[in-house]
């Protein structure tokens, strides 16, 4: 008989996370199969990876064989099947999400779209995803999805705030400091959560963007804007706390909270999926984790609102 095997049991044969195996399996690179509710990998589709990963390694050039034609058909699929799509920039968190998802007894497949914010939520009110984890307020998001009745699961809640650089050497203490002359800004890209946040203050600040040096010049993640403050190449960007934990060789100072919501249509809550979602964030399990991994306030996870 051809044995079965758990995904946690693939990972100990493989020597990986539990998350890598859902994560091959989700880019179709390791079969698997559902008996009722349960993931499994038969022994045959563990040989026939194990087989394709020792002739990619003989037979592929160095270069890395990027398919994104295979995110596109998976994306297809799943709007059109039994699978969700969710967009979102944090990748530890998704990460979380999927794989207890996948463990779950209702749980569905899940495609991580990495979209920030606006993105997310723009891609949301055209359908092209389910659900879209936004880093806004509440009120920020109506306005992009007019006319639409949404559920609002609250994720967690992070510390936005400025990163600069060890010591303070330029004594930065606030939004205000931008207009200097001596400080250079690492800006983030248009929609992303600190672009919002940066843009709204400096409209009720009444400063001009182009007072701020550096402005234009876009980064795509909180990392990439750490990483040029740390080689000072900038002074300061703005970004979540937690990635300064990560970093190290910076200083933070925190200018406000900001919720992570999940935010899908209200009608989804009735479909296949989005009830294990809700029970998931509700656990503590995944409470603990959010707490342990990235210093993320979960006083108010799990809770659902509605606009």
């Amino acid at each position: 008989m051809n044995k079965l095997y758990t995904a946690q049991e693939v990972a100990d044969r493989l020597r990986v996370k539990k998350t890598t195996v859902y994560e091959l399996i989700k880019r179709g690179e390791l079969s698997s199969s559902k008996i009722g509710k349960q993931l499994r990998i038969s022994e045959e589709q563990l040989a026939e990876y194990l087989k394709g990963t020792v002739s990619d390694s003989e037979q592929r050039p160095a270069s890395p064989d990027f398919r994104p034609e295979s995110s596109l058909l998976k994306r297809d699929y799943l709007l059109n099947s039994s699978g969700l799509i969710i967009s979102g920039q944090a990748p530890s968190v998704m990460e979380l999400l999927m794989g207890q998802m996948a463990a779950h007894p209702l749980g569905l497949p899940i495609l991580h779209s990495h979209m920030n914010s606006y993105n997310g939520l723009y891609s949301l009110y055209f359908g092209k995803v389910h659900a879209a984890a936004a880093g806004v307020f509440a009120e920020d998001i109506t306005p992009l999805l007019p006319g639409i009745p949404l559920a609002l699961l609250t994720l967690y809640e992070f510390t936005l705030g400025l990163y600069i650089k060890e010591g303070n050497p330029k004594d930065i203490s606030g939004i205000q400091d931008l207009t200097r002359k001596d400080i250079i800004l690492a800006n983030r890209e248009k929609g992303s959560t600190s672009r919002i946040y940066l843009d709204k203050q400096l409209k009720k600040m009444q400063i001009p963007a182009s007072s701020i040096s550096g402005y234009q010049k876009e980064f795509v993640s909180d990392f990439s804007a750490v990483a040029t403050v740390i080689d000072r190449h900038c002074d300061t960007a703005i970004g979540e706390k937690a990635v300064v934990l990560n970093a190290g060789k910076l200083d933070f100072i925190p200018l406000l909270k900001v919720p992570m919501y999940l935010v899908m249509e209200a009608s989804s809550l009735d479909s296949p999926g989005f009830q294990a979602l809700i029970e998931i964030t509700r656990s503590d399990e995944f409470k603990i984790a959010l707490r342990g991994q990235n210093c993320y306030y979960t006083a108010h996870t799990g809770e659902l609102s509605y606009l």
